[in-house]
């Protein structure tokens, strides 16, 4: 008997000591105080002088043209206005051809979107109609329309 309270004592502590303690996790350590920049206290035209983030205004080079965006207009480097860079490739006669192509191409376009919107909206009226007959003959015959199909309020119990 003696053996029996000894093992059983022996596996108590053991129990005790193992599964019986709350979780304590380990604290993790603490962070470390980094140095924060302080250049965010500037202003800007300070910033702008002590990291030289003064890039100036945009630029671009096309064939041998130069050209600087200022005042919202592309200006060439003598500082005349042009016209938009892209646009200073091509010729006047080839520019006024390509607006009236695509002139036409965009009424085009608008030209077969209203035709499709008045074909959707007769499908739609067809649709309307069809569903409406549907409903005058499922009344005719009383049989329950699909959408007002009730669910049995029946539990389903099993037997063991």
């Amino acid at each position: 008997m003696n053996t029996i309270a000894n093992i059983m004592q022996e596996l108590r502590d053991y129990w005790a000591d193992h599964f019986s303690r709350r979780f304590l996790p380990k604290r993790p350590p603490l962070r470390r105080i980094t140095s924060i920049s302080t250049f965010y206290l500037l202003d800007y035209r300070t910033r702008q002088a002590e990291l030289g983030l003064d890039y100036g205004p945009p630029q671009a080079q096309l064939s041998d043209a130069k050209f600087v965006f200022q005042d919202g207009k592309w200006q060439g480097e003598s500082g005349l206005s042009h016209r938009p860079p892209l646009l200073k490739l091509f010729s006047s006669h080839d520019w006024e051809q390509s607006c009236k192509v695509m002139k036409k191409e965009n009424k085009a376009l608008l030209e077969e979107n209203n035709y499709l919107k008045l074909q959707l909206e007769l499908l739609m009226d067809m649709l309307t109609e069809t569903t409406a007959r549907l409903h005058i003959v499922e009344k005719k015959m009383d049989i329950p329309t699909w959408h007002t199909k009730k669910k049995p309020n029946k539990v389903l119990m099993l037997k063991s």
